[in-house]
């Protein structure tokens, strides 16, 4: 069969989820190619010119993310704020007019909202989860007229309803297709110095409040093969020598035994592929795993702490320590290899005195490129355990919309210091700022439901 993939993300960032769709799709014998959404320029006529030429059978729509956040200095609070629902719908609509093809949805976005998202785009088929075995499958099952209504992580229309099946994790990820990147325009990707993502595990063993991704993946590692990691990057680059390649797990060095078989293994084979990892977590840092991580190809390593306040710490189960920040920071300063550090500020429990204890560990170490803060926290699916928390605590309604994006930021931040903060991170020197906040109408006020007085 042809086979359309659609990415659909409007983010500058690798197209690593469509990438491995279409190499399982075209690993299994169709003939496959893709739209990328995010360099398009008129994305409806040019996936319609598509849809004409290819004339596909079946089209899987990956969505990326429900809201979309863009960050800039010029607009109030550094944030511009979009729906990507809208931009989805204009795909989904376009091949409906233009195409009788079967259309099936899938992708992060859709994972935790897979009804609303068929209710919305007034579709039929989704598939959540890892969709390297079930989309296959899905076209096997497609191809010879049998029932796709049993296949893992599936939700469907029925009765007037919904139903879905449950999700099935792949046991062995070197069993699974080689990222497609070939059949993407790569130049593109070289040009706005955009990394081509792998990932070399699935699972996460960490218990964050905000982050929903253990019930994703599972808490137990499935691990690739050091060999299979290094065979990927060397696919990629074949189809393009100039490219980053970025790791996307989670945590890239959890297990960190992992983390230094791949880096070994990179470096047995030859590879000469620069890499870099948003998701470095400070645990196991040591001056020689970093010398490692160098002299494998790193170029750029990202400090996923969210906080340095050791009460903020355990109030977000994060699973390491300020000591642990502190010694990672210090390893960072001497390895050679830029580095930045991400922050989230608002989650339960943070006062003006967490966020300083925080500010004042990221100000001793001046040699970070660039820092990131998050202020407002995401609540988007209820398998995270903040969501829960707020719901029993009655701070969220247990019917509240997180499909339409909610925020919370603590009650123990005063709004004054609140919107004196924030300026204040914007006038600090490599620093970004977003502040999450609702789609249109936005007000600091509505924004942040201070208590009253406050």
């Amino acid at each position: 069969m042809n086979v359309l993939i659609v990415s659909a993300n409007q983010f500058p960032f690798s197209p690593c989820g469509p990438a491995y769709v279409a190499g399982a799709a075209r690993e299994a014998g169709h003939a496959v190619e893709v739209f990328d959404r995010l360099f398009s320029i008129d994305p409806v006529r040019e996936l319609k010119e598509i849809l004409e030429r290819f004339k596909p059978d079946v089209v899987g729509i990956s969505i990326r993310t429900v809201a979309g956040k863009i960050r800039e200095r010029k607009p109030p609070y550094s944030t511009i704020p979009f729906d990507s629902r809208i931009l989805v719908k204009e795909l989904t609509d376009c091949v409906k007019q233009t195409s009788g093809a079967a259309m099936v949805v899938g992708g992060p976005g859709f994972n935790y909202y897979g009804e609303a998202w068929l209710h919305d785009l007034d579709l039929d088929y989704g598939l959540r989860g890892e969709c390297e075995f079930s989309f296959p499958l899905y076209l096997s099952l497609m191809d010879q007229g049998k029932d796709i209504h049993s296949i893992p992580g599936c939700v469907f229309r029925k009765d007037g309803g919904f139903s879905k099946v449950e999700r099935q994790w792949i046991k062995n990820l070197d069993d699974t297709a080689l990222p497609a990147y070939d059949l993407f325009d790569l130049d593109r990707y070289v040009e706005k110095k955009i990394a081509a993502g792998i990932f070399t595990k699935r699972g996460c063993a960490f218990a964050c409040t905000y982050c929903p991704y253990t019930s994703l993946e599972g808490k137990q590692y499935r691990l690739k093969s050091p060999k299979r990691v290094v065979e990927e990057m060397q696919f990629i680059q074949k189809a393009n020598s100039k490219l980053t390649i970025e790791f996307n797990d989670n945590s890239f060095n959890a297990p960190p035994n992992h983390a230094d078989a791949i880096c070994k293994e990179i470096l047995n084979q030859g590879i000469l592929a620069p890499w870099s990892t948003m998701n470095l977590k400070p645990i196991g840092i040591t001056n020689s795993r970093l010398k490692l991580f160098k002299d494998s190809g790193c170029v750029f390593l990202n400090l996923a702490i969210e906080t340095a306040s050791e009460d903020m710490l355990k109030s977000m189960h994060k699973g390491f320590s300020v000591c642990e920040i502190k010694n990672a920071l210090s390893c960072l300063a001497t390895s050679g290899i830029p580095f930045s550090v991400s922050l989230m500020f608002g989650a339960p429990g943070e006062t003006p005195e967490t966020i300083e204890e925080t500010l004042k560990v990221v100000d001793d170490f001046p040699n970070i490129s660039w820092t990131s803060a998050t202020v407002g926290i995401n609540l988007w699916t209820d398998h995270q355990q903040l969501v829960s928390d707020l719901i029993q605590t009655g701070q969220l309604n247990k019917d509240a919309d997180l499909f339409g994006e909610q925020n919370y930021i603590s009650p123990d931040l005063p709004k004054e210091y609140m919107i004196d903060l924030i300026e204040q991170l914007k006038q600090r020197k490599n620093f970004m700022v977003q502040v999450n906040m609702p789609y249109a109408g936005f007000e600091l006020e509505s924004f942040f439901s201070f208590p009253d007085g406050k």
